[in-house]
């Protein structure tokens, strides 16, 4: 069986910042680490990371002593204030993606805007960035959730940066189209581009396709729903045990891909087992 493996698989420029500062961290402070809410999207990643002393905490649980660190997916103004009248030392991973998006936010909502953003209802990004708006600021998921939104005159549009891109560019126009005045921008990051693109080619040239990521993760997710759009066979699994083996082996090609928050280590464990079939 041929297998391919995603050359945009793994850590995200973003994740791969977050973790390393949260273990730097730890050898600086030689104690524990906490995080507001899990540091990213991926049990098994979390795990070694807590057996390394990066401990999450809940977003409402009281503060330990000791060094916190802010999630890649970032946090509102209000959380982050708080993080510093509780915290011993607070240390910022969100994305910088991410940052962009959430100074973007603050300066047209000063500036009298209200703010639509194309997310997923509750995900930790989203969250954050609802919280950086001043004034009026809406939540939708497809185009169609733009017709509900009221009259406006000064408004932008802002994505998730994990959305999907296609998804994304079809609310832009309808939204453009609704509001002509508005402001679209383009906030998903390079690294989801990349991987959206390349499931997309994969699709077409592969029998089936692994995605690997936490189920949790928003990323993987809409990796899995490209590959299954794409008409392959499509299996979405955290680890190596939960592969279809026999499935997998009545194919003669199978790629392999991982969401942004999927270490490398955990990757090839997968990788591994598939060369065993």
């Amino acid at each position: 069986m041929k297998i391919v493996l995603a050359n945009a698989a793994g850590f995200c420029m973003g994740v791969r910042m977050a973790v390393d500062m949260a273990l730097k961290t730890v050898a600086d402070e030689g104690r524990p680490v906490y995080t507001c809410g899990p540091l990213i999207h991926n049990p098994q990643e979390l795990e070694r990371l807590e057996s390394e002393g990066v401990i999450s905490l809940g977003e409402s649980e009281k503060i330990p002593s000791g060094p916190v660190v802010i999630r890649a997916h970032g946090v509102t103004p209000g959380t982050h204030e708080r993080l510093k009248r509780e915290a011993t030392v607070v240390l910022d991973a969100t994305c910088p993606k991410v940052q962009k998006i959430q100074n973007r936010i603050k300066e047209f909502s000063s500036a009298g805007y209200a703010v639509v953003i194309a997310g997923d209802e509750g995900h930790p990004e989203v969250v954050g960035l609802l919280g950086y708006a001043s004034g009026n600021a809406y939540l939708i998921s497809a185009p169609e959730d733009i017709d509900k939104l009221p009259p406006m005159e000064k408004v932008i549009l802002v994505a998730q940066t994990t959305q999907d891109e296609e998804n994304y560019e079809a609310i832009r126009k309808r939204f453009l189209k609704r509001f002509p005045k508005g402001e679209a921008l383009s906030t998903i990051c390079k690294a989801t581009h990349r991987r959206q693109e390349e499931v997309r080619r994969l699709a077409g040239e592969l029998e089936g396709i692994v995605v690997i990521g936490g189920k949790n993760s928003a990323n993987t997710r809409r990796l899995y729903e490209i590959a299954v759009e794409g008409g392959i066979k499509a299996w979405y699994v955290e680890k190596p045990e939960e592969l279809p083996l026999d499935e997998i082996g009545s194919l003669s090609s199978v790629g392999v891909t991982a969401g942004a928050s999927t270490p490398l280590w955990l990757i090839q464990e997968v990788v591994d087992v598939l060369e065993k079939i």
